[in-house]
């Protein structure tokens, strides 16, 4: 009987070595305030992007991905809790203001919880901005930014927003004006270098939250050559700031492929709203920079960041795993960072932690041909004073001061033509289905104080 036991006990752990082994990485990019129109494979041609670019050719890029929320903050709750920011009184970035002390229901556990209960190391890198610190739900933070953070150290090595309390007055301009200062961009490339290295014979799971773009905008010095014809300055201080995103992620991919990682690493990347708009975004800015010019391209798309318009909310969305997903596919149909939580716990075998609500969807069966249809019929949005909702081509946009709008997305990106005088039926079914889903939402978490 012992004999037996011991036996059975060696079959179960080598079964579960086994598992371990062939258990994918997974290295999540989530980027800030890039500009759907910005990276090469989006039609970009302002900034050249060959490393998202790659990523986009042997993978799966989306045409139509969205994020749950048109700022950082709520967009950040629900790609990590797979649930509408909603649930949990997030509408707006003012619901994460550290006096109101956020923090997801203990039930609803966060995505690296749930990699990690079933042995995956786990890191975040970089902009957290959801509850006040990162290291209650991963194994290991770095360079940890509640909001934002500044690119270039200053006289003391310190990066103001960085593993400390957030600043307001900003400076802009290329750097660094110490010498050897390192580049924020780098310094976490380089620590989720550095987690890749000790990890590489384990499962890892690393969220690498760049700031980058965001402001304060701060660019290395040797761009500046190289955007030097770009109109206005801050134009070209943002396109040097994205060629040191795009040669970071470019690092990422080089390090998994020296270590042996490439073709069992699941990398998605996104960002997690649209453009920021005008000069106004800049505190601090001196410029005759017009109000009405985007930080970088929505391409297509109407609207920036803040707006529920594309622009707003529709980003450049991408999937590459070498082993499992083939290369330089397009997915048209549309998809959320909501699916991301399903997605990557469907493909590293892990069950979905019990008293975890998601709203997202396993995405692996779309994309690789295996189930056809939408994996959505609906997706929501909903802001303190307004919201939208899409089903198939269709996207109804609520506004608190303005009739809806119905736009029909296959043949207007752009927003252009509302057709809901033409379509009343279909407007007042959209709009139905978008009040069936808020109305049992509770208040914002911010409410009190309005």
């Amino acid at each position: 009987m012992r004999l037996c036991f011991f036996l059975t006990a060696i079959g179960v752990c080598a079964t579960s070595l086994t598992a371990a082994a062939e258990r994918p990485n997974v290295v999540l990019i989530f980027v800030d305030d890039l500009g759907y129109g910005d990276p090469g494979c989006y039609g970009g041609t302002t900034i050249p992007t060959p490393n998202v670019d790659r990523l986009a050719a042997e993978g799966v890029r989306m045409t139509d991905g969205y994020v749950t929320a048109p700022v950082c903050g709520p967009s950040r709750v629900g790609l990590l809790t797979g649930a509408y920011q909603q649930r949990f009184g997030c509408y707006w970035n003012d619901d994460l203001w550290l006096k109101y002390g956020f923090r997801p229901p203990e039930a609803q556990k966060l995505l690296p919880e749930a990699l990690n209960a079933v042995g995956y190391v786990t890191a975040h890198v970089g902009k957290w901005n959801i509850t006040p610190e990162a290291t209650p739900y991963v194994d290991e933070a770095h360079a940890v930014m509640y909001w934002k953070g500044a690119y270039f150290p200053d006289a003391e090595g310190a990066y103001l927003g960085v593993g400390g309390p957030d600043f307001r007055v900003e400076d802009h301009g290329w750097g660094p004006e110490q010498a050897g200062g390192e580049y924020l961009t780098d310094r976490l490339t380089r620590h989720a270098l550095e987690f890749i290295d000790r990890n590489a014979r384990r499962p890892f799971f690393l969220y690498l939250a760049y700031n980058a773009p965001h402001t304060p905008l701060q660019a290395k010095r040797e761009y500046a050559e190289t955007f030097r014809n770009l109109e206005h300055e801050p134009n070209r201080l943002y396109a040097g700031m994205v060629a040191s995103l795009d040669e970071n992620i470019g690092r990422v991919l080089k390090k998994l492929k020296e270590t042996g990682l490439e073709e069992n690493t699941l990398v998605a990347f996104a960002s997690d709203n649209g453009p920021a708009r005008g000069a106004g975004y800049l505190s601090g800015w001196r410029s005759d920079w017009p109000e009405e010019t985007l930080l970088g391209s929505a391409g297509p798309l109407a609207g920036h960041k803040a707006q529920l318009l594309e622009g707003g909310i529709r980003v450049p969305f991408i999937l590459r795993w070498p082993g499992r997903l083939g290369g330089g596919r397009v997915y048209t149909r549309p998809v959320s960072t909501l699916d991301l939580y399903p997605t990557l716990c469907a493909a590293a075998g892990v069950p979905i932690p019990e008293g975890t609500v998601l709203d997202g969807v396993n995405l692996l069966p779309y994309l690789d041909g295996r189930q056809n249809g939408d994996p959505h019929d609906f997706l929501f949005w909903k802001t303190h004073a307004g919201g939208a909702v899409r089903q198939g081509e269709w996207k109804l946009l609520i506004e608190p001061r303005d009739k809806p709008r119905l736009f029909h997305l296959a043949d207007d990106r752009g927003e252009a033509r509302d057709l809901a005088a033409e379509e009343p039926a279909l407007a007042k079914r959209l709009h139905q289905a978008w009040w069936k889903w808020s109305e049992p939402l509770p208040p914002a978490l911010s409410a009190a104080d309005k």
